[in-house]
């Protein structure tokens, strides 16, 4: 009986401790998408204008997180339920074409959108290497934005 009071004790605390870990990364995701430190590039096309607000590198190198803003200066950015705001989204790091995978956004005004843009990267770039992020459509609004930054490992 002993022994098994243990193994549940045991496992109660490790229960909390996931809790707490899980908790504490979407408090951080979020607040990274509610609070961008920086502007890392930014490029308008047709009164849109979308914006790299920052990036993070995750998973010991493996993934990078562009952190971005889209805001229409003309009029309401339709929001398509749940779908990609960016649409045929391209990223190219170090001459690698990569695919970006809008992860999440949200709608903070009828003209604005955050965002978090995931991408898996490569296995072996320089230190500082230059990246660009490219897609042809903005929620329902069709057009061209290339951001060219750099990316510091």
């Amino acid at each position: 009986m002993k022994t098994f009071s243990k193994m549940t004790n045991r496992l109660g605390r490790f229960v909390l401790l996931l809790c707490f870990l899980v908790g504490g990364a979407w408090t951080s995701s979020i607040s990274a998408l509610a609070a961008p430190d920086k502007t890392v590039g930014s490029a308008e096309n047709g009164g849109i204008k979308l914006t790299i607000t920052n990036y993070a590198i995750t998973n010991y190198g493996q993934e990078m997180i562009l952190y971005y803003t889209v805001e229409s200066k003309t009029g309401n950015l339709m929001d398509e339920g749940g779908k990609e705001l960016l649409k045929n989204l391209e990223i190219s790091i170090a001459d690698n074409r990569l695919q970006g995978i809008d992860a999440e956004h949200q709608k903070i005004s009828s003209q604005k959108y955050q965002g978090a843009v995931k991408v898996n990267m490569p296995k072996y770039i320089p230190a500082t290497s230059s990246a660009a992020l490219s897609t042809d459509a903005i929620s329902n609004q069709k057009g061209q934005w290339t951001i060219n930054f750099q990316v510091n490992k």
